[in-house]
């Protein structure tokens, strides 16, 4: 009776080495340890340049599997292509991404920061906050900078609830709007790498 072998494909994975191995790509499940660890060691490719991705088609790899293991039968539970992404270390790149980091933030700050100027002289809140001071203090000369700081206490705890990302320990285990949004630009991104391969016939696919 044929073993067999199962795989669950990644839909990206980032090569710790130029060597790339079977297991760095998928996982592998198989009744037989021997054949399990032989499919791990299985060398799928090697990356040349300092900053590389490569598709790689599950069929390639059930080619690499069967020429070492022509009896064994395979079976694929995970995603028909991976992306491997290689990047070589560079002692640089961690000053590099706290820059980047840090002009990200600053964008991002200028530009929440313009969007809710905007939308408060659209919707004249300034004078909204004179009446809530006439109607709950009078005509206190105070009344408006205790609503104005009321309001900037309640945007900021609004913010910080809503993204459920204020400090390192989140409220609750659901996924932060910002995740879920970065989740799906990565899905799209890996779809549009993928598509862009196949029609440049720049995929590791069977012979």
């Amino acid at each position: 009776m044929a073993d067999l072998l199962y795989l669950s494909l990644s839909e990206s994975v980032m090569a710790e080495s130029r060597k790339v191995r079977i297991k760095d790509v998928s996982k592998i499940v198989c009744d037989n340890p021997d054949i399990k660890y032989g499919v791990e060691k299985l060398e799928l490719m090697n990356f040349s340049g300092s900053k590389e991705q490569q598709v790689i088609s599950i069929l390639n790899i059930i080619e690499e599997i069967k020429k070492e293991y022509p009896d064994c039968q395979i079976i694929n539970l995970g995603k028909p292509e991976t992306i491997v992404y290689y990047k070589s270390y560079d002692a640089s790149d961690r000053i590099k991404q706290k820059l980047k980091f840090a002009f990200v933030c600053l964008i991002a700050f200028l530009g929440a920061g313009f969007s809710i100027i905007s939308y408060n002289s659209d919707v004249n809140l300034v004078a909204q906050l004179d009446l809530m001071q006439n109607i709950f203090v009078g005509e206190s000369e105070k009344g408006s900078t205790v609503a104005g700081i009321a309001y900037s206490l309640g945007l900021l705890i609004g913010i910080i609830v809503f993204f459920n990302h204020g400090t390192n320990k989140k409220f609750s285990d659901d996924p932060t709007p910002l995740q879920v949004q970065m989740r799906k630009y990565e899905q799209e991104v890996n779809e549009a790498i993928i598509t862009d391969a196949e029609r440049k016939k720049d995929i590791r696919d069977a012979d």
